[in-house]
């Protein structure tokens, strides 16, 4: 067990300081409330939304009020929403979340799904951002090109006489589900099944898949993909240590944020620490902005929609311990001085330097309330399943302490089984998106 100590708990002191504040807020009056709060005036937890603001503001770093200033200045392509209130971060009320990303998305993969049916290679690379990575075993494959993708595809989709080929001539495959999982402006993930057929019609089995896709710098594509096959006489087979491994680890991680257990959070990987967190040697995800962080600072900062810039971003693909791995990451682009400065950001998150709560724990109710804890997602599920393979649906809800709702993420992610420690582990993201935000709801 650690002897470091743990910040102290603030809740015996929190009423003389927020007393303070709120007489600090009334003395100082209107030119002292940030413009971005300054729209309302209800009352929450006893006090004025802008009061709330001032304590929760009291007990940040200066490294994130430095952020959080360069954010204010940040450019925003897409215009906010009507509704859409500070400090709320854009949930899926807002058609702007799925109005042009939705349907860009599901056009893609059903463009690409019959590309690769009709064995048109380059109409299938046509889909695609480059560089382009699929799971089509335990580890991700990744294309730097197009030229390389049509050269040497992925068997899944290669039609071939070799030995062992996995699409033979004469194969053919039909769609059973297309379905939305996670979406925003930029960023949709999509669950795509088929059942794939013997030319004579004997059933061979299902190919269960997820996909990311994106917009990179104006243009749509799919980004990452990860395929599961599953032979027909092993339909119908259950992998309930996949179903279980992702919903533990989830409750776990999400429990130890309202916990407020800085030394088991760091343990798990999260802030300063590198931890025990269980990834997979090689991984594949879509990586940064728009991301939890970016949500999040950018609606404090009065610019939600900046986590959805799209211009020069010409990839949004980050992998680790695969061949070309530095190229790959480099094809994101050089950082923007906002992205470079919060790379050392995150590790104050949990717990500063000097052992105080880190920022998450005082921002993370936005205008609901003071942040409580958070559940893992009630929906957390596996979606598909093989012995070492596994796409999994999650997510988590925040709450205040006294249970209001704050706010609700959802994800996307693929998990692989490490035989040799025998436990699951995380292998990508595909994604992530707030479905609701209450600080944009009507009550504040």
């Amino acid at each position: 067990m650690s002897d470091r100590k743990k910040p102290e708990d603030k809740t015996s002191t929190a009423p003389d300081r927020r007393s303070f504040l709120r007489g600090a807020a009334g003395m100082l009056g209107a030119a002292a409330i940030s413009p971005v709060f300054a729209q309302s005036t209800g009352p929450v937890e006893g006090f004025t939304k802008e009061e709330l603001r001032h304590d929760m503001m009291a007990g940040i770093e200066p490294d994130i009020k430095k952020d959080l200033e360069m954010r204010a200045t940040a450019t925003e392509e897409l215009p906010h929403p009507a509704g859409l209130k500070a400090p709320g971060m854009l949930d899926a009320r807002f058609p702007v979340s799925y109005k042009t990303a939705v349907p860009e998305a599901m056009r893609l993969l059903t463009d690409y799904f019959a590309a690769y049916n009709d064995r048109d290679l380059a109409a299938a690379a046509r889909t695609l951002h480059f560089p382009y990575a699929t799971f089509e075993t335990m580890e991700p494959a990744v294309y730097m090109t197009a030229e390389e993708f049509v050269r040497n595809p992925p068997p899944s989709i290669h039609e071939s006489t070799g030995p062992a080929s996995q699409l033979r001539p004469g194969t053919y495959d039909i769609k059973d589900t297309l379905q939305v999982q996670t979406y925003n402006p930029v960023n949709v993930g999509l669950e795509l099944c088929y059942t794939r057929y013997r030319g004579d019609g004997y059933k061979l089995g299902i190919n269960q898949g997820i996909y990311a896709i994106t917009n990179n710098d104006g243009k749509w594509g799919i980004q990452l993909s990860s395929v599961i096959f599953t032979p027909t006489e092993y339909l119908g087979d259950t992998f309930n240590d996949a179903s279980e491994a992702h919903l533990r680890q989830g409750r776990t991680g999400m429990a130890a944020f309202g916990d407020h257990d800085y030394d088991l959070l760091q343990g798990l990987g999260w802030g300063a620490g590198q931890g025990n967190r269980r990834t997979a040697s090689k991984t594949a995800g879509i990586s940064g902005s728009p991301g939890a962080t970016t949500f999040f600072l950018s609606g404090w900062a009065g610019k939600p929609m900046e986590p959805y810039n799209s211009k020069g971003r010409k990839s949004r693909l980050a992998v680790t311990g695969v061949p070309n791995a530095a190229a790959v990451n480099a094809a994101q682009g050089t950082p923007d001085p906002i992205a470079a400065y919060e790379r050392g950001l995150g590790k104050t998150n949990i717990v500063t330097a000097d052992g105080k709560p880190g920022w998450f724990f005082e921002m993370a109710g936005g205008a609901v309330g003071h942040y409580g804890y958070t559940k893992d997602l009630a929906g957390s599920r596996v979606l598909h399943a093989g012995p070492e393979k596994a796409h999994a649906f999650g997510g988590y809800i925040r709450y205040t302490s006294d249970h209001v709702f704050i706010s609700e993420t959802r994800s996307m992610s693929v998990m692989v089984y490490d035989k040799r420690q025998g436990y699951w582990v995380n292998a990508g993201s595909f994604g992530q998106s707030i479905r609701r935000e209450r600080s944009n709801d009507s009550f504040l």
